[in-house]
């Protein structure tokens, strides 16, 4: 698995409960920007929600790659 930093960052804001208007604003990007970082990161983990998204997370991250 392999998410993209961005994706990354955005996945961790998810998981400290911001919504996507917060998230735009801490990482200085659009909303429809942060929508786009999540429906692409749901599809690389096979997510079914962002809740889902931040469970698989939790579970597997040691396994990941990060990448810059």
């Amino acid at each position: 698995m392999s998410l993209s930093k961005r994706e990354h960052d955005v996945l961790l804001c998810i998981a400290d409960g911001l919504v996507e208007k917060e998230i735009a604003l801490k990482l200085g990007i659009g909303q429809g920007t942060v929508h786009s970082y999540i429906t692409s990161m749901k599809n690389k983990m096979n997510a079914l929600t962002r809740a889902h998204a931040v469970s698989i997370y939790y579970r597997e991250y040691p396994k990941w790659e990060i990448k810059a």
